[in-house]
């Protein structure tokens, strides 16, 4: 007759008959004991155990046997010791509604590192939104070029939020990706070729700026918005950038130079703009004085500010 288990181990499948399964169950339940010498030792012993640990903790797991605050250090430390055969499981885990499963999951997968990144990589295809926020995330940590052909992908989401996350995972690869992204700007995905406008500047401030100017010719209105956009929002303003652009043969890189200028242009600027009052396109003129006016009463309004009467 098998004995019953001790009262502080709660995992159903909890046996007598085998003892290298025994110790390993009794360490987990371990790690809940409120002295850290004693969890040290249990995360040490599950670390020996190797893989066959895996079965007992997606057990403990899912009977919730561990407290809230174990799931940010002992427990994904467990995971993380077990290595590359523990990486499906938390790629699953990341996919459970409760932040239990996921939190946990989150930070084992960092613990392992880049290991964990292919696996992500195929992930990234999951149905639902949420979870591939949390892989892009990851992915974002991680910094692996590796990521780069599925992270580009990503841009593409029909869900603009996980299309956000995939731009800051790239950012965060930096170095090797504008030469990568650049070709893009000529694809028929619109959405791709907006965020990839969006990154360019981030990352060469310089080439980023002379390769969007061109998109002001695309018959795609989207794309036109997001080179206008994105000047926009460049700090600090590609002011000076934009003056070479002033003396363009083609009128709507022009337009986007006077139209940034208009928004984001001083005073020190308006010379520049003031050769454009006697361009053979009456267009051209029109806008030009349109900056020019703009510019000065942005100004006017400025010093009314700095000096109130």
């Amino acid at each position: 007759m098998e004995k019953a288990p001790p009262p502080t181990i709660y995992l159903p499948s909890f046996s007598w008959k085998n003892p290298e399964e025994y110790r390993i169950k009794y360490a987990i339940v371990s790690l809940e004991r409120p002295f850290p010498d004693q969890v040290e030792e249990s995360i040490r012993f599950l670390k020996k155990a190797g893989v066959a640990v895996l079965p007992c903790m997606q057990e403990a797991m899912e009977e919730r046997q561990f407290e809230e605050s174990q799931l940010w250090d002992d427990v994904p430390k467990v995971f993380a010791n077990i290595g590359e055969p523990a990486i499906p499981v938390l790629v699953e885990y990341l996919a459970r509604k409760e932040n239990y499963f996921y939190d946990m999951a989150e930070n084992a997968l960092e613990m392992i590192g880049k290991r964990a990144v292919p696996a992500l990589c195929t992930a990234i295809r999951h149905p639902d939104p949420k979870v591939r926020i949390r892989i892009l995330s990851l992915l974002e940590t991680f910094r692996h070029p590796g990521a780069l052909p599925v992270l580009i992908t990503a841009l593409s989401d029909e869900d603009n939020l996980v299309a956000f996350y995939a731009g800051d995972a790239i950012i965060a690869i930096k170095p090797s990706c504008y030469d990568q992204l650049l070709p893009l700007l000529k694809s028929d995905n619109v959405k791709l070729v907006c965020n990839i406008i969006d990154l360019l500047p981030i990352l060469n401030r310089k080439k980023g700026i002379a390769a969007i100017m061109p998109c002001f010719t695309d018959e795609r209105d989207e794309v036109r918005d997001a080179a206008g956009d994105t000047l926009f929002n460049i700090e600090p303003p590609p002011i000076a950038e934009m003056i070479p652009y002033l003396s363009s043969d083609t009128p709507t890189i022009v337009v986007g130079a006077l139209t940034l200028l208009a928004n984001k242009g001083t005073t020190t600027d308006i010379p520049a703009v003031e050769k454009l009052l006697t361009h053979p396109d009456e267009k051209l003129r029109d806008i030009a004085k349109w900056c020019l006016e703009t510019i000065r009463e942005r100004s006017e309004e400025e010093t009314k500010e700095t000096n109130p009467e």
